[in-house]
């Protein structure tokens, strides 16, 4: 098994765990089915839960393009050090960190709708701000990783 092949698993597992992981959730959002007289939030739990869901096909069906991106040169066999599988294990932390900002984002946003007066730049930036780090980690896993073996090496 090579490098890229092992990304590829990776990839592929934690695009089930995401999907998985959030069913329980989703069982419980329509159980607790929230009702109000404009129905705004009634969408909420299904939004979160189809972000997470998209999330996990996205790994999934896209798991060999993203793992020949992260481990571009085919390697005979896998060897100690990996640098493909922590830039994929980068990039899944990426994935669940924007997944979750969006979910939080688009949570507060329909949430802004019934109370306009209370949307303020503070009450989004927490959301705003782990959509922002989500992006940065999954974007830049490999220079994570390159950065992570020069911090080791000293």
């Amino acid at each position: 098994m090579n490098a890229r092949e092992v990304a590829e698993a990776a990839l592929g597992t934690a695009g089930i765990w995401l999907i998985v992981s959030r069913i329980p959730d989703f069982g419980l959002n329509i159980a607790l089915w929230p009702v109000g007289p404009d129905g705004v939030l009634h969408w909420v739990g299904v939004i979160h839960f189809i972000l997470w869901l998209g999330c996990g096909l996205a790994l999934i069906l896209l798991r060999r393009r993203i793992a020949s991106w992260l481990v571009p040169s085919s390697q005979s066999e896998l060897t100690a050090p990996v640098a493909g599988l922590q830039a994929a294990a980068f990039s899944v932390v990426g994935l669940v960190l924007l997944a979750r900002g969006l979910a939080d984002l688009l949570g507060r946003l329909a949430m802004s709708v019934t109370y306009p007066d209370r949307m303020t730049l503070e009450w989004l930036a927490a959301a705003l701000a782990e959509i922002v780090t989500g992006l940065a980690v999954f974007l830049g896993a490999r220079g994570l990783v390159r950065l992570w073996h020069a911090i080791r090496r000293r």
